[in-house]
């Protein structure tokens, strides 16, 4: 059963459905843009200045400067993806508007197109594990498959294990595999690159990739909520950086 937009409950397909990137989510992501923009135009001010004094710490904070601004476009080109995002389930097809920044990791390329649901094979997801500097990052990936073969890169949950998981398209892609008449198949987890910090030299596996052994996905899982997200190691860096540089 489906909850329409009347809250009232039907069969699967009875009501057209178009699902977005929840407002808050891309508030979120725009504010973060902001604040790191924000950041980055200071550093390269103190920077300036402090070439004035020491080169030595000049180029330092230059650095930094660089990598906020490079962290800065990480996120933008995330909000891109969230701002582009649509998803219409009608009566016999969906209609899916994929922007290529709906995956930090895999880059799939942007796709518009309408599918319909007697073309829909399966619906596949897996979790995937990408180590860094001593932190785990796990994430669901989901993928639609075609009677043809031919997969189509839907979308991601990020931050699994920790309290700023991400479940928003849960309920989409039950309804969508409802709808068309299919299963969503659990692939079981495995493991890519997680380059630096999860965000520059990243790799996925490909989606054919065996699962890991029980035992390592539960070493990894374990991990992952050991080591809390990527996000907030990244504003507790900032924050150091910006006292430590306040106070200096």
């Amino acid at each position: 059963m489906i909850k329409t937009a009347d809250g009232a409950m039907g069969a699967p397909g009875c009501h057209p459905r178009t699902f977005r990137t929840p407002l808050g989510v891309r508030v979120f992501s725009l504010i973060g843009i902001g604040i790191l923009g924000l950041i980055t135009a200071f550093m390269i001010v103190a920077a300036g200045f402090a070439f004035k004094m020491q080169w030595a710490l000049g180029l330092f904070m230059a650095a930094i400067a660089g990598f906020i601004g490079a962290l800065t476009g990480y996120v933008w080109r995330d909000l891109r993806g969230k701002l582009g995002l649509r998803v219409v389930l009608g009566a016999d097809a969906v209609t899916l508007d994929l922007p290529s920044g709906r995956s930090l990791i895999h880059r799939p390329p942007a796709q518009h197109l309408t599918v319909p649901y007697a073309d829909i094979a399966a619906i596949e997801s897996r979790y995937e594990a990408y180590g860094s500097l001593g932190m785990e990052m796990m994430q669901r990936a989901y993928v639609l498959r075609r009677k043809t073969g031919d997969l189509i890169f839907l979308f991601e949950e990020r931050a699994l294990a920790t309290g700023m998981a991400s479940t928003m398209f849960a309920d989409i892609v039950a309804d969508l595999a409802a709808r068309a008449g299919v299963t969503v198949r659990d692939l079981g987890t495995v493991e890519g690159k997680g380059g630096f910090l999860g965000v520059w030299g990243t790799h996925a596996p490909d989606w054919a990739a065996p699962a890991l052994p029980y035992a390592r996905q539960l070493r990894l899982w374990r991990h992952a909520a050991s080591t809390g997200t990527l996000a907030v190691s990244l504003v507790i860096l900032v924050v150091l950086c910006m006292r430590y540089f306040g106070t200096g």
